[in-house]
């Protein structure tokens, strides 16, 4: 026979453990799984910032003129080359919006902010200002 102590710890074990396997699943939206579609992730009020390109953590060299973007080492993933690289990123800001390419990592950005080519980065706004904000989703 059970007692009603029992029977109450394995129902409340068991409501915590599906509580905690459905916050993993739902706070994973930006993760990639090989042969699978990935789920959207969207940031609001980003910090976007520009950079002068080369060499990216992808692997590739960029012009100025090139729109492309650093993730925050949050985002960008980890590993060679990070799970993100070639990712396409549409972004609005300032009433307009233009799609990237992620080609390298942003080590001085907090998770949610793009470092943005200069040609990019004039889309929304004068390099002249550094800093502006915007919203970001993967396509």
């Amino acid at each position: 026979m059970y007692s009603p102590s029992l029977v109450l710890f394995s129902f409340l074990a068991t409501l915590l453990c599906l509580a905690q396997a459905a916050s993993i699943h739902w706070n994973s939206t930006d993760v990639v799984v090989p042969g699978e579609k990935s789920l959207a992730k969207r940031v609001d009020n980003a910090k976007l910032t520009w950079f002068s390109v080369g060499l990216g953590a992808c692997g590739h060299n960029n012009v100025d003129s090139d729109l492309v973007l650093a993730l925050s080492v949050a985002d960008f993933g980890a590993g060679y080359p990070g799970p993100n690289c070639g990712r396409q990123v549409r972004i609005t800001a300032n009433g307009k919006t233009a799609t990237g390419t992620v080609v390298d990592k942003c080590p001085g950005c907090p998770a949610g902010a793009l470092d943005l080519s200069l040609g990019l980065f004039k889309i929304f706004a004068d390099p002249a200002v550094e800093v502006t904000y915007g919203s970001w989703t993967y396509v």
